[in-house]
């Protein structure tokens, strides 16, 4: 019987050092798994902070949040049947930076009694990012703000029909005119028809022209 025991004993040892083995390497695998995400995580973090400030990331951005804007009432002016007005304004810094001494902000109204109010789900004006200039071509025109006028005009309307009121061309870009690259500026189309063409992001995506909307030219790529 001792002799026995002592077997069992034998054999349990190098199972017993075997599991406390198994169990060190696992909380080895778990210690790097651990340094793994923890490094993913701040390349990650690293990247975003670089890509926040290049100016085709912030000119992409502010195309994306016009075209969400933009395809949601043209919808609702259909839907609706109201016309709706895009209004554009350049104002004055608070603070002038060394970036640029005004900034870009629009706002979308609605026809009511022959006035334009404001819209209950936009009621806000949306101000592009400092530095981010826009340059609207209305029937091949370029569309220049005037800031004597005591009520502005709509830049173009969007109609119960589906129509608008003109050709519109739209360019966004983080630079002047002289100096923006063509990769970094954001051009977005309007027609008569209400279609609306993402054409920087269309071409991303290499789609090709005929192939971009279905026919009622209002669906955003996302």
């Amino acid at each position: 019987m001792p002799i026995f025991l002592c077997g069992m004993m034998a054999l349990s040892k190098p199972r017993l050092s075997r599991a406390r083995h198994l169990q060190q390497q696992g909380f080895t695998l778990i210690e790097i798994m651990v340094v793994v995400i923890v490094i993913g995580v701040v390349i990650g973090m690293v990247t975003i902070a670089v890509g926040a400030n290049d100016p085709r990331t912030i000119a992409r951005k502010a195309a994306e949040d016009f075209m969400l804007r933009t395809v949601y009432l043209s919808e609702q002016s259909v839907l609706k049947g109201e016309t709706y007005g895009f209004f554009l304004e350049e104002r004055p810094l608070a603070e002038v930076s060394t970036e640029a001494s005004s900034e870009w902000c629009y706002y979308w109204r609605r026809v009511r009694d022959r006035n334009w109010d404001a819209l209950p789900e936009f009621p806000d004006d949306t101000c592009l990012p400092e530095g981010v200039t826009i340059e609207v071509m209305v029937d091949e025109r370029l569309w220049k703000y005037d800031p004597e006028l005591e009520f502005q005009d709509p830049v173009f309307g969007l109609y119960p029909s589906g129509d608008t009121s003109g050709e519109i061309e739209i360019a966004l870009f983080k630079a002047d005119a002289m100096s923006a690259r063509e990769d970094d500026i954001e051009r977005i189309t309007l027609n008569l028809m209400g279609e609306l063409h993402w054409i920087t992001e269309e071409d991303r995506l290499g789609i090709k022209r005929d192939d971009r909307y279905e026919s009622s030219g209002r669906r955003m790529f996302r």
